[in-house]
């Protein structure tokens, strides 16, 4: 069997293709029910699944979103204001008369003097100096107290682990995992011996820094200035007497004037922030089991008349056993399935959502759906699988999965003998590592 377009068989051959569409579809029925009666146990495929994971021992998580938060807006609008302002016409009328006497004039005059004055001279600068600092260095060896090395292998099948913690050792401080062994032999008497394994070591290390010192000092220097001498002088001769008068006079005149009205205000706005952290990799395995091997389309029909459909099974199982003390367990707590269906003929991708939402945060756990398909699609068609732990990690699973359409298989002259599961979407079960 082979994938050929949607309704791209030949005029003449429609018929012959129904009735061989049909066989074949109550011959795959058979062989599925056939296969889980004679061999009830799980079967696996070949590595069809496909996962997409992160490089290195951290991961970034990005919770990057959008948040409400009031913003003041500076709003507002000018309105015409009728104003009155004094025109004043007021006018001087000149006169006075010549005369002979003494009379005083103002005599502007100065001269620059020294002084001393002083300026600032900054020698603020930086300077290179170090201080310790802790850091952690990876260690591996053992320390064991009330046995040997002999005596703590005989009675390691009673030893318990009392998880990691800090301890001090030959006067340096570690990170160390503790194991007890607490055991009271039926002969009487008691065990007990403590392990350490120490993972980690406090070093103080060196660390050059930039420190600015701010210095200076006061430098003394001649400076000069402008000194006001001015003054007063009697002096004789003639001089003119001034009588002149000033005539007020004026009215007021009205006009008008722009005016600001302010409408400030506060609104909410949707702003997006920044932000995220770096978690530990999540391992485990997921397990997809589908049915039936060939999926095909809602058209077709079971033989209780109900719309073909594809059942799916998506199991995950968390490994917890790799991560960094005090972490949390890793655990499942949201899903998002779905597939885009490439459908023949050049008609683009068909998105079709078969889950999205939370599960119950568990560390092994499973969901069962089903899913309907309107459009066939041939092998480029891809069924997602993303999981999501509490802490942000994203785990990728995806796979082909073709959909067949009501006109979609063939039986050509050269026979069936060809790979009807990678051509059908044959894979039923599969499991992958991450």
């Amino acid at each position: 069997m082979s994938f050929v377009p949607e309704y791209s068989l030949k005029r003449k051959r429609s018929v012959h293709v129904l009735l061989f569409s049909i066989f074949a579809i109550m011959v795959s029925v058979f062989s599925c029910l056939l296969w889980d009666l004679v061999f009830p146990a799980t079967v696996y495929a070949e590595d069809w699944l496909k996962v997409e994971k992160s490089e290195g021992d951290l991961v970034w998580i990005d919770t990057s979103h959008w948040d409400t938060v009031s913003v003041l807006v500076n709003d507002g609008y000018y309105r015409d204001v009728i104003k009155k302002r004094w025109i004043d016409n007021s006018y001087t009328v000149v006169q006075g008369y010549w005369e002979t006497g003494q009379y005083r004039v103002w005599v502007e005059s100065s001269i620059i003097v020294p002084y001393t004055a002083y300026r600032y001279v900054d020698t603020s600068h930086w300077e290179t100096t170090y201080r310790y600092v802790d850091v952690i260095r990876p260690v591996n060896f053992s320390v064991i107290f009330g046995t040997d090395s002999y005596g703590w292998s005989v009675y390691s099948f009673a030893s318990q682990s009392r998880g990691a913690t800090e301890v001090t050792y030959n006067g340096e401080r570690y990170i160390a995992n503790v194991y007890v062994i607490d055991y009271r032999p039926y002969r009487g008497g008691r065990i007990y011996a403590v392990k350490y394994v120490f993972i980690y070591k406090f070093v103080k290390e060196k660390q050059y820094y930039n420190q600015w010192v701010s210095s200076g000092y006061w430098q003394p220097y001649t400076a000069y200035r402008l000194l006001d001498t001015s003054h007063w002088e009697t002096r004789t001769g003639r001089y003119w007497v001034d009588t002149s008068s000033r005539v007020e006079s004026g009215y007021w005149e009205e006009y008008v004037e722009k005016e600001w009205v302010s409408t400030q205000h506060y609104e909410n706005r949707r702003v997006w922030v920044s932000e995220g952290h770096y978690t530990s990799q999540i391992h485990g395995k997921i397990t997809v089991e589908k049915k039936p091997g060939y999926i095909f389309t809602r058209w077709h029909k079971n033989g209780d008349g109900s719309d073909c459909r594809m059942d799916l099974k998506v199991s995950w199982q968390i490994d917890n056993s790799m991560i960094q003390p005090g972490e949390n367990p890793k655990k499942i707590t949201g899903a998002h399935i779905y597939q885009e269906t490439k459908r023949y003929n050049g008609r683009g991708l068909e998105k079709t959502e078969i889950y999205g939402g939370q599960v119950a945060p568990s560390e092994a756990g499973s969901i069962g759906i089903s899913a309907l398909f309107d459009f066939a699609g041939d092998i480029d068609s891809i069924l997602h699988i993303f999981l999501y732990s509490a802490e942000g990690n994203l785990i990728h699973v995806y796979f082909s999965n073709p959909v067949n359409g009501f006109r979609s298989i063939n039986i050509d002259q050269e026979g069936t003998g060809k790979d009807a599961d990678r051509w059908l979407g044959g894979n039923t079960c599969g499991e992958i590592t991450f």
